[in-house]
C-alpha cells in the first residue's frame, strides 16, 4: 500500500512523498515524486534534496523558456540608398 502526500507546489510541478506501507501500515521505504500538471510522474528521488533540485531545475528551465517567448526578434532597417528608377 501507498500513502501519497503533496509537500511543495511549484511552477505547476508537485513535489509528491510517496510511503510505502507494510501489512501493518508500517512505512518501509519512503521515495519522492516530482509530478508535472498532467499528473505524470516525470522523476522517483530516492532523495528530497535530489527531489528539490530536480523541481528547481524544471522551474528554471520554464523561466527561460517563457523569457525566450517574450522576446522581439530585432529587424534589420531597410536602407534608402535615394536611388529611384525610372
Amino acid at each position: 500500500m501507498k500513502n501519497r502526500k503533496t509537500l511543495l507546489s511549484k511552477s505547476g510541478f508537485n513535489l509528491v512523498q510517496v510511503d510505502i506501507l507494510d501489512g501493518n501500515d508500517n512505512v518501509i521505504r519512503v521515495s519522492y515524486e516530482v509530478v508535472d500538471p498532467d499528473e505524470d510522474a516525470i522523476g522517483r528521488f530516492g532523495s528530497l534534496t535530489e527531489a528539490q533540485n530536480f523541481i528547481n531545475m524544471l522551474c528554471h528551465l520554464n523561466y527561460l523558456e517563457q523569457e525566450q517567448e517574450q522576446e522581439v526578434p530585432i529587424r534589420p532597417i531597410a536602407s534608402s540608398s535615394g536611388s529611384t528608377t525610372s
